[in-house]
């Protein structure tokens, strides 16, 4: 099947982006995250019943998917309460 979508440019960049960290192309990106969402068995169960490797690789894609940021955040608790009585 195929569909046609137009994405706001910041989501289009950031499906660029994320395909890039995955080692893959737009298109088999996001048919992978199409088709990991559309799974019927829940998520919990598929990973109990992977292997090891199975489990690392999914870690690995997942982990893919997040951008490393390269300046600090400030996720201390004072940043966060700032302001507040």
């Amino acid at each position: 099947m195929n569909v046609s979508i137009n994405f706001p440019a910041e989501i289009e960049s950031a499906l660029r982006r994320r395909a890039a960290a995955a080692g893959q192309d737009v298109e088999t990106f996001v048919q992978r995250v199409v088709a990991e969402n559309l799974v019927q068995e829940p998520e919990v169960t598929a990973a109990r019943s992977a292997s090891p490797v199975e489990f690392a690789k999914r870690l690995e894609l997942w982990i893919a998917l997040h951008p490393v940021l390269d300046n600090a955040i400030d996720d201390s608790r004072e940043s966060i309460y700032a302001g507040r009585e």
